[in-house]
């Protein structure tokens, strides 16, 4: 079956740039969807009020909040939605943003994916990589399309070792039975991947945090709804106001009890339009802040010394290998403890030791009268030292000055934050990865961890230190694997694998990419160079809803569901009701779930047992376990006509208890750095402790910026959650375009005015975009949107101006990592 079909109707980028693309209502845009298939209501779980159906369920964006919505259903189509209704104390959570609102049109909106296409021009004999993204659609069934992507696997394999195969992921959906929480961790790819052996790529983005802060130190942070309780709130590159709405509330409770609000960020935001303190720093320089403000704690005596020796690392002993002193190393052999469920091994238990003031001596930390914060000591000939004294040592040179220095600052508001911080608590600090997209901002965690321990702002009602996101209810996770991950590289590395064929020393031959949950040619960085290895690939497939940036890459392009036309469950979420997805409609168009698709490429294979259980049946045996039937959070409970709160979720888990930690202690030192991805690169010491470094290529001192003055950064505005919502009718006419913020005083300097088109470029690549000129930005700075597709800019793509370098410790995408040129663009028609 053939029919050339362009999926989005002739819309180009300067005529999407020429329209606001407005439709006056979710069912209008239903009625001029082209071939708009008829569709079931699911009647499960339904409540029928005047005709309509009324469906529990979840909206799916990526931004983690997965908030609990209530979908009207009229004569088969989704027509509204709002936010759920929660029972008691809980309902002081009910929200939902704009994004959610408009999710209904995200069924029906122009760049849906209907149908499987395939790129006219590939074929196995010639697959042309070098074609790719050129838009040249053909319609195929999905017999053609399964068999396509299954002999493709099955030769690939065959040919080149299963490893040759990559499975490329984000964070599009994190659901038990379809999308790739990790990479891997659902029935649908999972039980692939661990059967066969291929290769899992996987997201870059947010590792600086989900890394450092969230692996390494193992620190969680507090609830949400806890901000209430905050005496300071900073808003440290975060901005609650527009990105994260659930929290701003609690803000807002906080405020009217007298709560000091502060923005730290080289944007001026919303938030920051209702500070009381506004701090205009430089991009890429907060780590130096933090540890200013840490010797300013420590100098002027402001330290909580007692929650520094219960609560911290602090006094804990350290060797010189930077290994912990513990009670083996006195000659006390380690016990057995719980087993671990990951490993299937028991645990070990071997205490940590301090230096204890009142035996003048080492001693079980838990047994310690008045365990020593500072000092250097010998015990039978083993140098030993405080966590604390080694911390101090290493980051003494940045004093206030340089602090002050290095971020454009006063040294007065360095010195005013510190003592705030330090005086004026309990503090709330909500930074949304705002300080986690430059290649040195992984040790920016470290740091806070540092300033919260110096202080005790961590461990207590309003003392956050990083917000949680959700207490996840357990799941029985063994029903994802059936083996073992063979490869899990970060997908960042692509180009280098692609070039050198080889990974950490062995042969590694990608021949094919199988692109899912999620939109990595628009949302990673380094656009360009991962643009240009695609190309190289001799088979490229993408599953999605919409006709992504990453599915205009793909040789077949396979549609998929919307989360209001699945049965799905995730035991995260922004409140403490575990996410289960109701089925609201039977699918659209020709769309299938990922499971029904991989069933299909399973099939194909020959190895249809790997899903031998029905959807159900796998729903059961990952959430039925005994203690989630206890807790009233079975498979039936979410079934019943109310919402099911997870039994996990208490009063008491809304403060972190730094349970979760290694050492039962709030840490900021990391015992055995392990990089992310080990390819034998050496770890430098300071991995393990608080440190700061100049960012990669946007720190103000590189002689890059005599050609490249402007440093660039990003914000999440309120109308796009990443790229998920780039062509949504009604966001669009809210924000029809993208737009670069540049300083008035930088704009004057090149001529440019308000809502002149730009051209913003450097070595990486460029981007043409229309100017917002405001005083609303630090000068020398400009802002990137994030998350726009490349058919809505007049040229290029912004995150071509970013690039691939990572540091190789984290592997994390530096979306604010570069220097850059504006100038008046002098093109033609747009």
């Amino acid at each position: 079956m053939s029919e050339t079909k362009s999926p989005h109707g002739g819309l180009t980028r300067r005529s999407f740039l020429k329209t606001t693309g407005a439709v006056a209502g979710v069912a209008a845009v239903a009625g001029t969807g082209a071939a708009l298939a008829p569709a079931q209501a699911h009647a499960e779980g339904a409540a029928a009020v005047d005709g309509e159906q009324v469906f529990r369920t979840s909206c799916r964006g990526n931004c983690g909040s997965r908030c609990p919505q209530e979908v009207v259903v009229r004569e088969g189509k989704v027509v509204r939605t709002t936010a759920a209704q929660l029972p008691g104390d809980d309902n002081v959570r009910r929200r939902l943003c704009v994004k959610g609102y408009t999710q209904p049109q995200r069924l029906y909106e122009p760049d849906r994916l209907k149908y499987p296409l395939k790129r006219a021009s590939w074929s196995p004999e010639n697959p042309n990589g070098e074609a790719r993204g050129n838009g040249d659609w053909e319609r195929i069934s999905w017999d053609e399309a399964i068999d396509i992507v299954s002999t493709q696997i099955g030769t690939i394999m065959e040919q080149h070792g299963p490893s040759s195969v990559a499975l490329w992921t984000s964070y599009g959906s994190n659901n038990v039975l379809n999308g790739t929480s990790a990479g891997f961790m659902s029935v649908a790819y999972g039980r692939f991947i661990t059967s066969t052996g291929i290769t899992v790529l996987g997201a870059s983005a947010d590792y600086a945090q989900l890394k450092t802060q969230m692996s390494d130190l193992a620190v969680t942070g507090n609830d949400c709804a806890d901000i209430a309780n905050a005496k300071t709130i900073m808003a440290w590159g975060g901005n609650p106001a527009e990105a994260y709405i659930h929290d701003w509330q609690f803000v807002c409770q906080a405020r009217e009890k007298g709560a000091k609000l502060i923005t730290i960020d080289p944007q001026f935001t919303a938030s920051a339009m209702h500070s009381d303190v506004y701090v205009p720093i430089r991009p890429g320089t907060d780590g130096a802040l933090m540890l200013g403000m840490a010797n300013y704690i420590v100098e002027n005596g402001l330290v909580d010394e007692d929650f520094m020796k219960q609560k911290t690392v602090s006094p804990l002993l350290i060797k010189e290998d930077g290994t912990y002193f513990r009670l083996s190393d006195l000659g006390v052999e380690p016990t057995e403890g719980p087993i671990n469920p990951y490993t299937g091994q028991p645990s070990v238990i071997d205490p940590n030791v301090v230096w204890d003031a009142a035996t003048d001596g080492p001693v079980a930390a838990a047994k310690a009268a008045d365990p020593v914060l500072l000092g250097s000591f010998e015990h039978e000939g083993v140098a030993v030292q405080t966590v604390y004294q080694k911390t101090l040592d290493s980051i003494k040179e940045y004093t206030v000055e340089k602090a002050a220095e290095i971020c454009d600052l006063p040294v007065e508001t360095v010195e005013m934050l510190a003592k705030t911080y330090a005086t004026e608590g309990p503090v709330a600090v909500l930074t949304y990865q705002g300080i986690g997209h430059h290649v040195n901002s992984h040790h920016n965690y470290k740091n806070l961890s540092l300033i919260g321990a110096l202080t005790g702002n961590a461990g207590k009602p309003g003392a956050m230190l990083f917000r949680a996101y959700g207490t996840s209810m357990p799941t029985n996770s063994a029903e994802y694997m059936l083996g073992k991950v063979a490869l899990n590289i970060c997908g960042m590395y692509l180009p280098q694998i692609l070039e050198t064929k080889q990974w950490a020393g062995k042969d590694l031959d990608i021949r094919m990419l199988f692109c899912t949950n999620g939109n990595m040619l628009s949302c990673e960085s380094g656009r360009a160079q991962l643009v240009e290895a695609v190309k190289k690939v001799d088979f490229v497939v993408c599953a999605d809803v919409n006709l992504t940036d990453t599915a205009r890459y793909a040789d077949v392009l396979l549609p998929v569901t919307h989360a209001y036309e699945t049965e799905d469950f995730d035991g995260g979420g922004s409140t403490p009701f575990p996410t289960y997805y109701h089925k609201v409609i039977d699918p659209l168009y020709e769309c299938k779930t990922d499971l029904e698709i991989m069933r299909l490429i399973a099939d194909k294979l020959g190895m249809s047992q790997i899903y031998a259980k029905s959807d159900e049946e796998f729903l059961r045996a990952i959430i039925d376990t005994p203690a989630n039937i206890a807790g009233g959070c079975g498979y039936d409970d979410f079934h019943k006509d109310k919402p099911v709160k997870n039994y996990a979720f208490t009063e008491k888990s809304m403060v972190d208890t730094f349970a979760s930690t290694p050492t039962q202690r709030l840490q900021y030192y990391i015992e055995k750095p392990m990089p992310r991805n080990n390819f034998g690169q050496e770890i430098a010491d300071y991995e393990r402790l608080p440190h700061y470094e100049h960012a990669n290529e946007a720190y103000w001192e590189n002689p890059l910026r005599e050609k490249y003055p402007l440093m660039g950064c990003s914000e999440h505005p309120k109308y796009h959650v990443h790229s998920q919502c780039a062509h949504t009718p009604w966001l669009r006419e809210l924000e029809p375009e993208p737009l670069l913020k540049v300083n008035a005083s930088d704009a004057a300097a090149r001529g440019i005015e308000q809502g002149d088109y730009v051209r913003v470029y450097n070595d990486h690549g460029f981007a043409v975009l229309k100017a917002r000129v405001t005083e609303g930005i630090k000068p020398g700075v400009v802002s990137i949107p994030h998350g726009w597709q490349a058919d809505q800019f007049v040229e290029g793509h912004t995150q071509d101006l970013t690039n691939i370098f990572m540091n190789d410790f984290v592997s994390n995408s530096a979306f604010y990592d570069f220097l850059c040129e504006v100038e008046k663009y002098e093109g033609g028609e747009r």
